[in-house]
């Protein structure tokens, strides 16, 4: 154990309430995820890379998100992998039904939509997360954009899971 991380230990293991209390006062809100190892005293950075990446489920469609600064603006990126799509030898009908959906989707979602060389389908958005990257601003960001797209969420994968 390093002499810093002894320093924020009691005795009983925990973090010292007045060391972890302390530096967290000399932070002023809103607390930024990606700027706060400075001003946390010894405490290391969460992140050398400045990127912020998690991933989750959204109607059972898995997705990725990554949270950064681009030109000082806070920006949330989502990527979704709704499974793929069939060829048309395998099922025409549903086939040409995605098809329509994907185009639909492309227009009104707010996201935009591919089908990869795999023929994987694939959504992907951006979103300014405004001045402060919180967590509450990530989670608004990322609920803004599911909810602008979630008709077409369902809708692709009843069809794609259609008979």
């Amino acid at each position: 154990m390093t002499a810093t991380a002894a320093h924020l230990l009691s005795d009983a293991g925990a973090p010292s309430p007045g060391s972890v209390l302390a530096s967290l006062s000399r932070l002023v809100g809103p607390i930024e995820i990606d700027r706060v190892e400075g001003a946390v005293a010894d405490l290391p950075p969460p992140r050398p890379s400045g990127v912020l990446r998690f991933r989750f489920c959204f109607r059972e469609v898995p997705f990725e998100a990554r949270a950064e600064r681009r030109q000082d603006r806070p920006i949330l990126s989502l990527t979704g992998d709704l499974g793929t799509l069939p060829f048309s030898i395998e099922n025409p009908t549903r086939r040409r039904r995605l098809r329509k959906v994907l185009a639909a989707a492309e227009l009104f979602s707010g996201l935009r939509w591919e089908v990869t060389q795999a023929q994987t389908i694939r959504a992907n958005g951006e979103i300014d997360l405004g001045t402060a990257l919180t967590p509450t601003a990530i989670i608004a960001g990322t609920a803004t954009l599911l909810l602008q797209s979630r008709p077409y969420i369902d809708l692709i994968t009843a069809v794609a899971g259609e008979p």
